[in-house]
């Protein structure tokens, strides 16, 4: 196999091989980053007052393309996260984003999936980081869904706090066994595997149980947060709901990517 070579020999065909890799890498990252710049140009000069630099939607795709398409032997999710940090990168090259997330575990769901490349800021209380992501001190905003359920007060508040703001569910955070919620103020296009949520208050629980599609309920008081295994307009969910009668009203928070890694 090393028909003779010593072991430096050997390592050092291998170490050159990796060098010359490592250059087209480096290359390739470059010109990705100036694309990425390129986008941003595109963005402002067809005219967009506020243009949106973070499409998750896109961003699904482009993970989910590179799990798929991988032959190893590093394991999808592996190639998955790595391509995150490098559109994490771009982004920062782009429009740095600042985040924003309410506990000190919260932070590492924000870089999980954001990437290390943007600036996280820590709240002591939801009110103020959501007047900070109203006020667009901040891109965006993670909260965990464990807190709803973990204390009515709290819960309650959080919950009130998201229907008195014009907020959307963009993205999703599983990290470890808990689950994170992506706030942001725009609309998400659909990926192809989503997600859409809704805070509805006056359900029981027999009503929830009618309800197709149903991939999450918390309750709380007599404010109910709910996530449907789907894509939702908020027409649609409308719909959907309008069978359970006139006593039941809604916040829709829109639809959103599920998960990658």
């Amino acid at each position: 196999m090393f028909d003779g070579d010593t072991q430096e020999q050997a390592l050092g065909r291998v170490r050159a091989e990796i060098d010359a890799i490592d250059l087209q890498i480096q290359t390739l990252l470059n010109r990705r980053a100036e694309c990425a710049q390129r986008v941003a140009d595109i963005k402002h000069a067809f005219g967009a007052d506020s243009p949106v630099f973070y499409r998750p939607e896109r961003e699904a795709q482009v993970l989910r393309r590179a799990m798929e398409r991988n032959e190893g032997p590093l394991p999808g999710k592996e190639i998955a996260r790595l391509f995150r940090e490098v559109m994490s990168v771009c982004l920062a090259h782009e429009h740095p984003m600042n985040i924003g997330f309410l506990a000190c575990e919260s932070e590492a769901a924000a870089l999980k999936q954001f990437g290390h490349s943007v600036t996280p800021i820590s709240f002591s209380n939801a009110s103020v980081m959501f007047n900070a992501l109203a006020d667009g001190e901040l891109h965006y905003a993670l909260v965990e869904l464990s807190s709803v359920s973990e204390s009515v007060d709290k819960s309650s508040n959080l919950l009130a706090l998201l229907t008195a703001h014009p907020f959307n569910v963009v993205g999703e955070v599983e990290l470890a066994d808990r689950q994170y919620r992506v706030l942001g103020q725009q609309d998400i296009s659909p990926s192809g595997v989503d997600k859409s949520a809704a805070i509805i208050s006056g359900i029981s629980s027999i009503e929830l149980s009618n309800l197709d599609d149903l991939d999450l309920h918390v309750t709380t008081g007599d404010l109910t947060y709910i996530e449907f295994s789907n894509y939702l307009t908020e027409q649609a969910l409308s719909s959907k709901l309008a069978d359970l009668g006139d006593h039941i009203s809604f916040h829709f928070l829109g639809s959103f990517p599920r998960a990658v890694i």
